[in-house]
């Protein structure tokens, strides 16, 4: 997988999206520039001289004007790109379907059109020929060729993508995966890569794992106790945290090598003094050896207590042998976009290569805050008043609603958004969550959340400050503070400004429980984690695709 915009993409759809790329920027250069072949090779004809006076009552050459629509071109595949991937036909879930592919192509190809001819326009008429232009062509032409250009390139695009469907199913691009472990951990990780095949990679199989020895632990009253193996990050009388995944499936089960056992409990992590009964490179019985025996491309250490089991000299050797080793934290981020349960504990927090803050970097996020706020209040403000007044015909109270959330460093604000609920939603039942299907939505409320729409005024606390554009969710003090109780580390998301939108809230649908803000709170720290304006911008992106898709909660 490529890292791109500080998350990961798979190779599969870095590939397609190249070759697309590449297909439509050669379709739309060749159409938009065919007027010019002529000139360009010295052929003196009629139709040349028009353009020719054309370029000479502009000031520029044949060679001048063929880079500028090179350039315009370039532009409008960038438009087209977007129309794609606006309609989700780089998702491979999507566009695995035929009918889901054709008729997505279908609604792109007019999203692409209506785009590229209304920017030429805008162009024309604004005098923007700096920005977008094709000089020799007249606007009708321009119009009547980017059209037949556009229809080819996205024809060829679909004929191309049957064709690399095609191909992907011929031509093996995973990577085999060997995952050391075969308990919790071990299982979670492989319900994720089952779960995600466009991520690139097939589990060779799960390497059995005995039961942990007990761990003896003192008590308060000075007697030793046993006890399962305790993760020796979380400290005493903290809450654990479960994976609600760390279940077994059928799936999961039947990829465990029953007959392998390279794990036994006489393998310990012993420190310097490893080497006593591990098993010599090619003997037959050693990782390295199944790791080759099984194709395998990269191993993955999933133990569920790695202190007590961890085969540091087998794992040294496979990785000296030409294998890669990583940890099981790593894959699952790289698979799912969020930070694994069991990263969240201080080692991984405090010596990860992430959650890096620069002042330059906070400066940019800044200027970005304001810059879009201020263009986005200047688009919105007729469709603000608009939604003010609907509100406040609706039903009584005020349209405007103001709550105390907890912002970055668990200070507090007061949040504004258009009021959705009743006005007096919490008089008898007091602080509790909203549910997708709350009987305290009004139906004007109901439209604004499906749109976005009651969003709208915390663009003013993002002008002032006490929030971002981009970050976690704000919440209130009495859900924090529960929720505490249970998810550790969970404080740990207000290092940041909350944002309008977010990581979490464009990968997680809503949700009202414990489970569900465990599964946020993984998505916000893998944002902490890998924040950058690259990576803000790809979410505010896919924001706006998520409003204009009608995918909003």
């Amino acid at each position: 997988m490529l890292r791109v915009l500080q998350h990961y993409l798979p190779i599969r759809t870095a590939l397609l999206v190249l070759s697309e790329t590449l297909i439509l920027g050669v379709v739309l250069s060749v159409g938009m520039s065919q007027h010019l072949s002529l000139a360009l090779s010295g052929v003196r004809t009629q139709g040349v001289g028009v353009a020719g006076q054309e370029l000479a009552r502009l000031g520029l050459t044949a060679q001048d004007a063929f880079v500028r629509c090179i350039i315009s071109a370039l532009l409008l595949t960038l438009l087209s790109q977007i129309a794609i991937g606006f309609n989700q036909l780089y998702d491979f879930h999507v566009s695995s379907s035929r009918y889901e592919r054709a008729s997505r192509f279908v609604e792109s190809a007019g999203a692409a059109l209506a785009l590229s001819v209304g920017i030429t326009f805008l162009t024309h008429f604004w005098g923007l020929e700096r920005v977008l232009d094709f000089p020799g062509l007249t606007i009708s032409q321009r119009v009547q060729t980017l059209v037949v250009s556009i229809v080819v390139g996205f024809a060829l695009l679909y004929l191309w993508r049957n064709v690399y469907h095609w191909a992907m199913r011929k031509v093996i691009l995973n990577q085999r995966v060997l995952i050391l472990g075969s308990r919790g951990p071990a299982h979670s990780l492989a319900r994720q890569i089952l779960a995600h095949p466009d991520a690139g990679y097939e589990i060779a199989g799960l390497v059995p794992e005995p039961a942990p020895p007990a761990l003896r632990r003192r008590s308060d009253d000075g007697t030793d106790s046993e006890t399962e193996g305790l993760p020796p990050d979380i400290p005493n009388g903290r809450p654990k945290i479960v994976d609600p995944d760390h279940e077994a499936t059928a799936a999961t089960a039947a990829l465990v090598l029953e007959h392998v056992t390279l794990l036994e409990p006489e393998i310990e992590n012993r420190g310097a003094a490893m080497a006593t009964g591990a098993p010599e490179p090619g003997n037959g019985n050693s990782f390295l050896s199944l790791a080759r025996g099984l194709s395998v491309d990269l191993l993955v250490v999933a133990l569920e207590n790695r202190r007590q089991m961890l085969p540091t000299e087998d794992l040294l050797r496979c990785r000296l042998g030409g294998i890669d080793v990583r940890e099981r934290e790593d894959l699952y981020e790289q698979v799912t976009g969020k930070l694994a349960i069991a990263a969240m504990r201080p080692s991984y927090l405090i010596f990860n290569e992430g959650f890096r803050r620069h002042p330059w970097a906070a400066l940019m996020k800044r200027t970005v805050d304001i810059v879009f706020s201020l263009l986005l209040l200047l688009v919105t403000w007729p469709l603000m008043i608009l939604a003010a007044i609907a509100v406040r015909l609706d039903s009584p109270g005020p349209s405007l609603f103001r709550q105390e959330r907890v912002g970055q460093d668990g200070k507090p604000f007061t949040l504004l958004k258009f009021r959705s609920m009743r006005a007096d939603a919490e008089k008898e039942s007091g602080p509790v969550w909203s549910s997708q299907d709350d009987p305290r939505i009004t139906r004007t409320g109901r439209f604004m959340r499906k749109t976005r729409v009651d969003e709208l005024p915390q663009l003013f606390n993002v002008l002032s400050g006490t929030m971002s554009l981009v970050g976690p969710r704000p919440e209130r003090q009495h859900f924090i503070d529960d929720l505490a109780q249970q998810i550790p580390y969970f404080h740990q998301r207000h290092i940041v400004k909350p944002g309008l939108t977010g990581w979490a809230q464009i990968n997680y649908p809503y949700g009202n429980t414990i489970e569900d803000a465990l599964h946020k709170l993984q998505y916000d720290m893998f944002y902490i984690k890998n924040q950058s304006l690259l990576f803000d911008l790809s979410i505010i992106f896919n924001t706006i695709k998520t409003v204009v898709l009608r995918q909003g909660t």
